[in-house]
C-alpha cells in the first residue's frame, strides 16, 4: 500500500521579524539557526526584507545564497514579491509600471533558485499579462496569495480566477494564507486592544460581530457604530480595524474550489496551545481539502504574532517546531 501524500514543510524568514530587526541573526546565520532548530527544508523569504538593494543582486551574492541552503540542507520553496502601487505621491502606478516593477523580482527569484514568486492583488491581470511571458521563459510559477479579508470566491479573488482561465498559462495559481480562514480573533490581538486602551466590555460585541457573515468592512462599521453608542473614542474604535482585515473567517472548505491551482501555502498561525493545537485556527478543516486532494506542494510556517508578543514571551523557533508537528498529525490522518 502506497504512503498519502506529504507535502515538503518549511519556513518563512517572515516569522523572524523581531529577530531580524533586532540584529539576532545575519541572513545566513538565520538560516543556520533555522536547519538547526529542524524547521527546514523548505526556505520562504520576502526579497525586499532579507536581501540588501534588492531586487539588484550585488556581484556572487546568488551562488553564496545557493550554496549556504545546500550547506544547510534546505530548499528554496517561494520568493515574496511587492507592487508598491502607492509608491509615488503624486498618483499610484501605471499597470505598466507595476510590471516593470515585478519583472526585476522574477529575475531575481530565477537567480536565487526560487521555482515560486509570490504575488499579490496589486499584480491586476493586466500586469499579469505582462510578466507572464517571462515567468515561462524562465520556468517561474506565480503564485497569487489570498489573504485576509478575502477568499477563493471573494470579487478580487474570482477577476484573478477569470483572468488565469482567459491567460492560460501554467505558471499562474495560488497561494492559500490561513489568515482567511479563522474560527475567531486570535486571542493575542484580543489581549493587545485591552492593554492598548480597549474598553474590556467591548471585547465580546466585537468577537461575535467579528463572527457573523457579511462583508467585514460593513461588520468593522456596525462594531464603530456600538462602541461609539457605549462611550468609547475615535483612538479604541480604530484599534480594533486589523481584527477584520488580518482576521478572515470564509469556510475553509472553500480551498478545494481552487487546490489544482494550489501551488504553495502559508500556514499562518499565532500561538499553539497546551493541546498542541492553534485557538484561532482549525489546522484539520484548513488542511484537510488539500491533504484529500493528495497535495504534495510546498508549506511554510508563518508565525505572525510578533507585532504584540512580549519580547520574553518569543519562542518563534518552538512555535514554529509545535505548528510544524500539528500539520504533521494532520497529513498523516
Amino acid at each position: 500500500m502506497s504512503l498519502p501524500a506529504q507535502p515538503t514543510l518549511g519556513v518563512t524568514l517572515y516569522s523572524f521579524n523581531h529577530e531580524w530587526v533586532t540584529a539576532r541573526f545575519t541572513l545566513e546565520g538565520l538560516l543556520k539557526a533555522v536547519a538547526e532548530a529542524g524547521i527546514g527544508p523548505g526556505i520562504e523569504i520576502v526579497g525586499f526584507q532579507s536581501i540588501r538593494n534588492f531586487p539588484h543582486l550585488e556581484p556572487g551574492f546568488a551562488a553564496h545564497f545557493r550554496a549556504t541552503l545546500e550547506e544547510n540542507g534546505l530548499v528554496q520553496t517561494s520568493m515574496g514579491s511587492v507592487i508598491d502601487t502607492a509608491m509615488r505621491r503624486d498618483r499610484y502606478l501605471t499597470l505598466e509600471e507595476r510590471a516593470e516593477y515585478l519583472a526585476p523580482q522574477i529575475q531575481a527569484a530565477h537567480d536565487l533558485g526560487f521555482p515560486l514568486v509570490r504575488i499579490q492583488l496589486g499584480a491586476e491581470p493586466e500586469v499579469l499579462e505582462r510578466v507572464v511571458p517571462l515567468a515561462e521563459r524562465l520556468g517561474i510559477r506565480l503564485g497569487m496569495e489570498i489573504h485576509a479579508p478575502e477568499g477563493p470566491n471573494t470579487e478580487a479573488v474570482l477577476k484573478v480566477r477569470e483572468a488565469y482561465d482567459r491567460i492560460g498559462s501554467e505558471m499562474l495559481g495560488f497561494v492559500p494564507d490561513f489568515s482567511s480562514s479563522m474560527k475567531r480573533i486570535t486571542p493575542g490581538l484580543l489581549d493587545s486592544f485591552v492593554r492598548d486602551g480597549l474598553n474590556p466590555q467591548l471585547v465580546t460585541p466585537l468577537e461575535e460581530i467579528w463572527a457573523e457573515k457579511g462583508d467585514p468592512g460593513e461588520r468593522l462599521g456596525r462594531f464603530r457604530e456600538l462602541a461609539k453608542e457605549r462611550g468609547a473614542t475615535d483612538a479604541e474604535i480604530e484599534m480594533v480595524t486589523p481584527a477584520f482585515t488580518i482576521n478572515g473567517h470564509i469556510n475553509p472548505a472553500e480551498w478545494g474550489d481552487i487546490v489544482d491551482q494550489i501551488f504553495h501555502v502559508h500556514a499562518k498561525f499565532y500561538s499553539i496551545d497546551e493541546h498542541g493545537k492553534e485557538p484561532s485556527i482549525d489546522y484539520l478543516a484548513n488542511l484537510a481539502p488539500l491533504r484529500d486532494a493528495g497535495y504534495s506542494g510546498t508549506i511554510s510556517s508563518e508565525w505572525e504574532a510578533h507585532p504584540w508578543t512580549p519580547e520574553a514571551e518569543m519562542d518563534t523557533f518552538g512555535l514554529i517546531q509545535s505548528q510544524q508537528a500539528l500539520i504533521r498529525s494532520v497529513f498523516q490522518r
